[in-house]
């Protein structure tokens, strides 16, 4: 009777010390996919915000006004504004080098190039270092309700971070409200690092603020909406989807406010909010048992 019970009694202290040791490995498991969720959703909002500057350099990067008033054209719905009918660098807007063909005749499709040069320029009103080459097609000028524009890339890095796939940009401007769809596909997101990730997106951008000061670019806002997928070299995934508007302000580098809904790898949710519209590098990651701040950049 005695060698049962010890018997018995050894059988249970190594049932509890397999179930401890499979809890510890749960845990264990549970802090990695965390930890990787993380660190996947933070280089996402890299990738969003490098992919977003392609509508930015469509938009103010150029324009084809020989004067001061081409913001303010721009703002009035002026069908000439950006419509490349002529290319003029003006350094308050852009350091890039400008190469314009049109089809027979002076007419559409025209083909911008933007050259910010091998070695790249920083020279742009919003001080972000870009190099190589965005190569645009527009079906018609820029502001024209239906127009669509193609942009391809050509050793093209913004800050370090280098962008490879297609993006297309349709105007879909309503009661004189600037809106544009902006999608992206096979995109290709190279890290500092090189470091390589997918991207995909469709975004709609529309203006929330600015359009009542023509003439002053710095209280130009936009509020963008939409979705994205990020995912690395080893499969793991994250779907993202704008659940409160996001806020870009001209006169930010950042999205200053709004909230981005994730899952990872199908399972794991997690938010990424940018705040309360104040203009800084930060936002507020939650998923699993993390939640800390994370660096936009």
């Amino acid at each position: 009777m005695k060698i049962r019970f010890i018997n018995q009694a050894a059988g249970a202290l190594a049932f509890s010390a397999l179930l401890l040791t499979t809890a510890c490995k749960k845990d264990v498991n549970k802090a990695s996919q965390d930890s990787s969720a993380a660190s996947l959703s933070d280089s996402s909002t890299v990738a969003d915000n490098a992919y977003n500057d392609v509508l930015v350099n469509a938009f103010y990067g150029y324009t084809d006004e020989m004067n001061n008033d081409a913001p303010g054209k721009l703002h009035n719905g002026g069908t000439t504004t950006n419509s490349t009918n002529e290319v003029n660098s003006l350094a308050t807007l852009s350091c890039a080098q400008y190469t314009l063909v049109t089809a027979n005749g002076g007419g559409y499709p025209k083909t911008l190039t933007l050259d910010f040069g091998a070695d790249g320029c920083s020279g742009s009103i919003d001080g972000l270092l870009r190099k190589g080459k965005i190569v645009y097609t527009f079906s018609g000028p820029l502001l024209v309700p239906g127009t669509t524009i193609s942009a391809t890339f050509d050793q093209y890095y913004v800050n370090g971070y280098g962008l490879q796939g297609s993006c297309s940009i349709t105007n879909n401007t309503t009661q004189n409200t600037p809106s544009f769809a902006l999608q992206t596909t096979n995109g290709i997101f190279t890290f500092p690092d090189l470091t390589n990730f997918h991207y995909s997106g469709n975004k709609t951008i529309a203006m929330t603020a600015g359009s009542n000061t023509p003439s002053d670019l710095s209280d130009d806002v936009y509020a963008i909406t939409g979705n994205s997928n990020f995912s690395a070299s080893d499969g793991s995934s994250l779907v993202c989807n704008i659940t409160t508007p996001l806020t870009k302000a001209f006169a930010c580098p950042y999205i200053s406010a709004g909230v981005i809904s994730f899952t990872y790898d199908q399972d794991l949710k997690g938010t990424i909010d940018f705040g309360d519209g104040t203009c800084d590098h930060t936002a507020s990651l939650v998923v699993g048992s993390i939640s800390r701040d994370i660096n936009l950049r």
